[in-house]
This record gives structure tokens, sequence and C-alpha cells, in this order.
């Protein structure tokens, strides 16, 4: 990607998903916590809501390795009002963590939104282990999911989209089935270690579609350019035909007369996934 594709995709993205993760990271117990970490920060849509919703004493530590993304970050939490209360630093995300489960400068909350797939860590359960690892005793974990592959883009088209998704987790690496899949959050949870794991569903409904100024350009400038590339790269292997490529293009394709915007019936389902999990309290020392 072209740092513009890459400015235009966190922009919007963060715009769309922004009232989701602001609800998401309010369920969190975040009162007297005082070092929170937003791994992967982005655009910096979590780093922003976290610290809204902490203590005002409380600092965020955003950590991402595309310095374009902590510019833009950096200028949200200014506009935002935060901005005294973050700090910003580009690195492996790995490599912060294992230094804080080393120092025991851990984190009392750590926020991870659509951190954890295999297209970013060859081994996602390790990866959560890390994070679980990094958080202080009785801290929280809590892992966030658009559930972009689990969205309707295409309502009455299910078996085109069905073959799209298929496609774009093809390009993207994604396997189909086994431990490293994407949608096993839970399951790394679990298996880290980590105590009172809970599971909530977040949707994010639009209808009709000019109620809500954020859909459209999501749908057009990231959903789908992100979809039609995957056609035109592993269509052919998701077991897409031809006229269902050309279907999808059309369906897509804002000058054509079938493009699906323009149905007055338009209407829009992500299901936005959050997993939340705590470090179990240091056990007491007996007394003697």
């Amino acid at each position: 990607m072209t740092t513009d594709t890459v400015t235009t995709y966190l922009l919007t993205n963060r715009a769309f998903v922004a009232p989701t993760v602001e609800e998401a990271v309010s369920t969190l117990d975040l009162g007297g916590r005082r070092r929170l970490l937003d791994a992967g920060t982005g655009a910096g849509g979590g780093l922003v809501a976290l610290a809204r919703a902490a203590d005002p004493e409380a600092r965020v530590v955003g950590v991402d390795q595309n310095a374009d993304a902590l510019e833009l970050a950096a200028a949200y939490a200014e506009k935002e009002g935060v901005a005294e209360r973050v700090r910003l630093e580009q690195a492996d995300l790995l490599d912060v963590l294992g230094e804080a489960a080393r120092s025991g400068a851990g984190y009392d909350a750590i926020w991870a939104s659509d951190v954890i797939w295999p297209g970013n860590f060859s081994d996602p359960e390790a990866a959560v282990a890390a994070l679980a690892g990094a958080l202080n005793p009785g801290g929280i974990l809590a892992l966030f999911s658009s559930g972009y592959y689990q969205a309707t883009f295409l309502p009455g088209h299910s078996w085109v989209q069905q073959k799209l998704r298929v496609a774009s987790q093809l390009n993207w690496g994604i396997p189909g089935d086994g431990p490293t899949q994407n949608e096993r959050l839970t399951h790394w949870t679990l298996a880290s270690g980590l105590r009172e794991t809970r599971v909530r569903l977040i949707p994010r409904v639009v209808f009709p579609l000019a109620d809500d100024p954020t859909a459209r350009p999501y749908l057009e400038r990231v959903v789908w350019p992100e979809l039609l590339d995957a056609a035109r790269e592993r269509g052919g292997e998701a077991g897409m035909s031809e006229e269902e490529l050309s279907r999808a293009a059309a369906l897509m394709t804002p000058s054509d007369d079938d493009y699906i915007l323009d149905e007055p019936g338009y209407h829009l389902l992500h299901p936005m996934l959050l997993v939340t999990a705590r470090r179990a309290n240091e056990a007491a020392t007996p007394s003697s």
C-alpha cells in the first residue's frame, strides 16, 4: 500500500469504528488503573478512548511500528484534548511486551484492536501470552475485533459475499481453519492463563445509510477496494465463477446501474467482538 492509501484506510476505519470502540472501552474497569497500553495504536481511536475513560492521572502508551500511523494518532489525541495523557512509541510490540515482563513495569490494562491475527503474528497464541505476561497483577486484557469477516456488506447477495470473504482471507494469508485462525481470540486468552474471560458482542448497525456519515466512506474507501482486489487476485481460488466476479464488481462500483448502495433497503451489519480477561492478583504472603 502507498502512504496515501494507508492514511485513507486508517482515518476512514477509525471514524467508522469509533462509536463501537468508545462503547467497548466504557465496559472496562479502568478506575484506579494508572498504566495503560494501546497495543498497535494505528490512528489512535483506542488511544483516545482509553485516555477519556481512565482516571485523569492515568497515562496511556500507544505502540505501533508505523511512523505515519503514530503521527495520525498524535494529531487525533491533540484534537481531542488528551495529548497530555498519552505517550507514543514506535517499536515492535513484542519487544515492548517482553521488556515490561522482564522489568516488572507492567500495565494495568492493555487494549489490542484488530492486532492479534496471523497477518501480524505467525503465532498469535504466543502474542496473546506475551500480552498477558505484560500485565500487572489484577490487570485487564481487552482484545477487540471489528468483525470484518462476519459483517454483512452485500445484503441479499450472501453467496457472492461468502466467496469474497474467502478470497480476502486468502489474499491476507489467513488460514481457513486451525489453531492460528483469527477467530480464536477466546481460545488464546484462555490458554494464556488469564481469568474471568468474557465475550461481548457489540453490533454496529447502519440503516438507513444516509443517517451515518461514516458508513459510505468506510465502504467506498476501505471495504470495496479491498474486496475487489481480493476478487481479482484470489477469486478463482475462492470458487468464484466469471459471472460471480462480474456480479461482485457491479455491486461495488458506484457508476454501475446495480450499485448496491443505491438500493433503498441497503443496510450494513458489523458484529464487533470484545474479549476481556484478567491476570490474577498475586497471592498474599503468609504471615510468619
